[in-house]
């Protein structure tokens, strides 16, 4: 990453040359110029066109390396072709940092792909970083700087970047209509091919113009990159991520569970989060969010305290904190004692509270009954639901004066007990005064609940993450060569597969949990290992060549020591029917196990975010149900404890239908040592661990598969299959 200095004359830049300046009024050449000026830009412009002299009343130069002062950034409006040639002009000058508007790079196929190393070379040879290409530009909104063109961008707190201009245009325009809600800066990231999305950062972070960092992400190149800045960031400055392609259409079929159920938007959700970075899946929520996250203080808890004048509103309210995890607490004896000297018989003074209709002729009821619910100690945050602001409209003009007092009451409210506060409004649209007046002091006001709903939820998750930042991982891995022998024998094998005996190997030489096994290679040896096994036992056919292995007819279950050897010749036979080139290494011989819950822990390498484990409910139904949490690794214990109260049905870890609860640590353990291998072992790709069967006793592992990545020199990586369950 290039020095912060750099970033700085990047993204505030005291001179712009404009490549490919033109004297056409209808070019993005002639455009920039016009919009620099007329926008209230105070630095330096130089128009750069070998054909022209003069544009708006400024000296041309026909190359940037002519221009008599140092110029920071440069606009190139060229087609891709020619930005190879500008930027080899720059290499003689100062130049820190160039925007490449053109198409036809990575994003057009083999020919661009070249091209865009082409440039990037160049660019790095001259120290110049590079915003784009493919990129609508970047913005600066207070000093003026608009590289874009657009229009009535407005001015606030919220640096923003975008992955796609046209979704740039709708988050302006969204801003231009919601009062109070603006912009400090804007990038076009592009593709990403020099300056990537966290490389700006630490720029926004300390930025004193920048109160919360939006991004709209298609995807990331260095998204491991990202977790670690963000992790740095998040603490001062809240980041809100709205990530596309989350449906698995289009999505190559994975090679083992873990992949299967490692689709961009579980991973990117539960791994952003795990860098404080908070979420949204809707594009109408995610400036409600981040302008929450800027102007409130995070919640102290997950528990929200509803005021509605209105059953109705009430229970959409509820209803929405609950479906995003939120709690909607009774409030205290004390607080119902408060509430019922101000509100007629007929209201609900528990949680949510109904006014009902004890606001309609005075509406300082509103405050009376909100001061006491932010005053009792079950409550973490306040969502007023309802009319509030449009008193006026929807009853008698003189209202207003009195919702203003309100509002102000409001204001001070929240700040006295450092308690979020988030109205919701069905007049939220009608720019009404009580409504300027909240928004002014920071206290968004927004007409749908459900929007409401996720903003108090982000602002309970942000308050999560600053109580726990530093209990969770840095990101980084410290192990850079393989200490499992096995894997290690695999490798100069030239092997990727390890099979079930050699995973189980290597998982038991590191120390963890498996069930206990014995490789037979005769139908002797697995009587003699069936003896040993006091009680049935599972067969299962071994080759690196044969993963799913029930298809393959190689697996037999609650074997009697009397069928074993004949269950040996039937599993061999059936292997050499199925693949009769596979190289069978014996039959693996384990004691039949029983577990209360059927877990799965797995490890896949996400092509953006490097090695994430997962763990959830397992077992043959594992893609059926997909109750799974995931993680970057390395985990720490925080980060394991968070996986497991991500499982929905915690009914089943908490001992489900006469069950025994189970033994949590021992689960965590398991976690954390296979984190441990897996950042011990840099040659494991992937990793299935399914079934795990968990109870109070601990945990043991009955089957495992294991991927090796392959080896570096290769051109092309082809997934390797990685079994599924076999028990």
């Amino acid at each position: 990453m290039s020095e912060t200095t750099d970033i700085e004359r990047i993204m505030d830049p005291e001179a712009v040359a404009v490549v490919g300046a033109s004297t056409d009024e209808t070019k993005r050449g002639y455009q920039a110029i016009e919009t620099l000026q007329e926008g209230g830009y105070e630095g330096d412009i130089y128009p750069v066109n070998p054909g022209a002299e003069e544009i708006r009343g400024l000296e041309v130069h026909p190359t940037v390396s002519a221009i008599p002062g140092r110029v920071d950034l440069a606009l190139i409006v060229t087609p891709a072709h020619v930005v190879p040639d500008v930027l080899e002009d720059c290499g003689g000058t100062d130049l820190a940092g160039a925007v490449v508007i053109a198409v036809g790079f990575g994003e057009a196929g083999t020919d661009g792909e070249a091209l865009e190393r082409e440039i990037v070379s160049l660019a790095e040879r001259h120290d110049i970083r590079l915003i784009g290409p493919n990129t609508s530009g970047m913005i600066n909104v207070h000093a003026g700087l608009n590289l874009v063109g657009a229009d009535g961008v407005p001015e606030g707190g919220l640096g923003l970047l975008c992955q796609s201009g046209n979704m740039a245009i709708s988050l302006f325009t969204e801003a231009a209509t919601r009062e109070g809600v603006g912009y400090s800066h804007y990038v076009g990231v592009g593709n990403e091919a020099d300056l990537k999305f966290h490389e700006y950062l630490p720029y926004l972070n300390g930025d004193p113009e920048t109160d919360a960092i939006v991004l709209y992400v298609e995807g990331m190149s260095e998204g491991r990159a990202f977790l670690q800045a963000a992790r740095e960031v998040t603490p001062e400055t809240p980041i809100v991520a709205l990530k596309s392609g989350r449906s698995a259409v289009g999505k190559q079929s994975a090679s083992s569970h873990t992949g299967a159920l490692a689709g961009d938007s579980a991973v990117a959700h539960a791994v952003l989060e795990q860098a404080g970075v908070v979420s949204v899946e809707r594009s109408d929520e995610l400036l409600a969010v981040a302008n929450s996250l800027s102007s409130l203080p995070a919640a102290d808890g997950p528990n929200v305290g509803i005021l509605a004048d209105g059953g109705g509103h009430a229970t959409l309210a509820a209803d929405a904190l609950a479906e995003r995890g939120l709690s909607v607490p009774e409030v205290t004896d004390e607080t119902q004692r408060r509430l019922e000297e101000v509100l007629p018989d007929a209201a609900s003074v528990v949680n949510p509270v109904d006014v009902a209709g004890g606001t309609d002729d005075d509406q300082r009821v509103f405050y009376d009954c909100a001061e006491a619910i932010v005053s009792d100690p079950n409550v973490d945050a306040l969502l007023l639901a309802g009319l509030f602001g449009g008193y006026g409209i929807r009853f008698a003009e003189q209202y207003t004066d009195v919702e203003c007092g309100v509002a102000e009451e409001l204001v001070t409210l929240a700040e006295r007990h450092d308690t979020p506060i988030v109205v919701q409004s069905a007049y939220a649209e009608f720019g009404t005064e009580p409504h300027e007046i909240l928004r002014e002091s920071g206290i968004p006001v927004v007409e749908s609940i459900d929007v409401a709903a996720s903003s108090l939820e982000s602002l309970a998750a942000y308050g999560e993450h600053l109580a726990t930042a530093d209990e969770k991982s840095d990101f980084r891995f410290d192990g850079e060569d393989n200490d499992a022998d096995e894997i290690g024998h695999a490798i100069e094998a030239g092997r990727r597969q390890l099979s079930e005996y050699t995973a189980k190997r290597a998982l038991r030489e590191r120390g963890l949990p498996v069930v206990p096994f014995e490789l037979a290679e005769s139908p002797g040896e697995a009587l003699d290992a069936a003896t040993g096994a006091d009680g049935p036992v599972a067969m299962k056919v071994v080759s690196p060549d044969i993963v799913h292995k029930s298809d393959a007819g190689g697996v037999a279950l609650g074997v009697a020591d009397d069928d074993v050897e004949a269950t040996y010749e039937e599993l061999l036979a059936a292997a050499e029917s199925y693949a009769p080139e596979a190289d069978i290494e014996g039959v693996l011989v384990s004691p039949m196990r029983e577990g209360s819950v059927e877990l799965i822990v797995g490890v896949v390498d996400d092509e953006q975010f490097g090695r994430v484990m997962m763990v959830g409910l397992g077992g043959v139904f594992v893609e059926v149900l997909e109750d799974v949490a995931f993680r970057a690794l390395p985990l720490s214990e925080a980060d394991a404890r968070d996986m497991l109260d991500d499982i929905e049905a915690q009914e089943m870890l908490d001992g489900a239908r006469g069950n025994p609860p189970v033994d949590r640590d021992a689960v965590v353990d398991l976690l954390l040592e296979v984190s441990a291998f897996v950042e011990a072992n840099p040659a494991v790709e992937e990793l299935d661990l399914n079934p795990v069967f968990a109870d109070d006793d601990g945990v043991e592992i009955v089957d495992a598969a294991v991927t090796l990545r392959a080896p570096s020199t290769d051109t092309e990586t082809v997934p390797a299959p990685v079994g599924e369950s076999d028990d």
